[in-house]
């Protein structure tokens, strides 16, 4: 017996990774949310990579924005505590993350998809709850067939 099964759609949106994954990406889009209403001078220059044991993670690429957030932190701590969420907040811990680069560089064409890649994406597309994520699928299905086979 061969080991080609590829997993179907729902067999990969109900695998438990997938779920703790999706939990997890709830989470801190949540603990954004909540630290942008609270502390809404920084909230477009910084996100919520952690929170865990009263520790609050935040990452900016602002290196400036770096020292005014070390500066401010117990400000920024009392105004945190204020959301329920937040009550058991101990310290404020801030990264500075690297500017991602984007290399440009030219490829050759990716052969299409096969009609059973194609199809695959259409069923997970289907699948999922998240609207963009939903369409992105479609479109790369969609994209995939109109490219001319040789």
């Amino acid at each position: 017996m061969h080991s080609d099964h590829v997993p179907r759609s729902k067999e990969v949106s109900s695998s438990p990774l997938i779920q703790q994954l999706k939990a997890q990406a709830h989470y801190l889009a949540k603990l954004n949310t909540i630290m942008a209403e609270q502390l809404t001078a920084i909230k477009d220059q910084c996100r919520v990579s952690a929170y865990k044991d009263g520790v609050l993670t935040l990452q900016t690429h602002n290196n400036a924005l770096l020292g005014q957030l070390r500066y401010l932190q117990s400000h920024y701590l009392q105004q945190l505590r204020q959301h329920p969420t937040f009550s058991d907040l101990k310290r404020i811990q801030i990264l500075l993350e690297d500017p991602i680069h984007v290399n440009h560089v030219q490829h050759e064409p990716l052969p299409p998809l096969s009609s059973q890649v194609r199809a695959l994406l259409l069923e997970t597309a289907d699948a999922i709850a998240d609207v963009e994520l939903s369409e992105a699928l479609r479109q790369l299905a969609r994209e995939s067939s109109d490219k001319p086979t040789t």
